[in-house]
């Protein structure tokens, strides 16, 4: 099953590719993240995860998504969701005392200027985006609210929450990091 090629690489385009992504696989990515993933909580940042990889894909080389990629693509984005996972679980066993003798402070000038500078960059391109827009994203990244509650709470339906925040995400790695 081919989905259509997006004519120009615009952010509505690329929603409405990831709006059409979604009608066809969500259910089946949710069932095959389901049957891998004892964190149900994750399973819609995975899809959403799959979603943008596929647009991006397509982007790049103009190519069309056929559904076994879709499946490879998510395979992908489970087998990095569990690195990333054993990484953080691993140093959550070893505490760091500070006061130790050995330790030192890299807090140089220069790294705490970087720092101020990252966080200035990504704290104008959050305000960039539409008030809604922003709001999901933020309700959803810091508060760490599911996609159905931030629908619920702001009243509109969960496929309209993930367009927003597909369009938040692609907007933010546009502009933090030139992709």
């Amino acid at each position: 099953m081919d989905a259509p090629k997006p004519a120009h690489r615009t952010e509505g385009a690329e929603s409405e590719h990831i709006a059409l992504l979604s009608t066809q696989f969500r259910p089946a990515l949710r069932r095959f993240f389901s049957k891998r993933v004892k964190e149900q909580h994750e399973i819609d940042d995975l899809v959403q995860d799959v979603f943008v990889r596929l647009v991006r894909k397509v982007q790049a080389d103009g190519s069309q998504i056929v559904a076994g990629y879709v499946f490879q693509t998510a395979q992908s984005v489970l087998n990095d969701w569990l690195r990333k996972r054993q990484v953080r679980q691993a140093s959550a066993h070893e505490d760091i005392e500070l006061d130790q003798p050995g330790l030192k402070d890299d807090s140089t000038p220069e790294r705490v200027l970087a720092g101020k500078q990252s966080l200035a960059k990504a704290t104008a391109a959050v305000l960039e985006l539409p008030e809604v827009t922003r709001t999901i994203f933020l309700l959803r990244r810091l508060e760490g609210m599911r996609y159905s509650d931030i629908a619920k709470r702001l009243g509109m339906p969960m496929s309209t929450v993930e367009k927003h925040m597909a369009r938040a995400v692609v907007h933010l790695d546009l502009r933090l990091n030139g992709k």
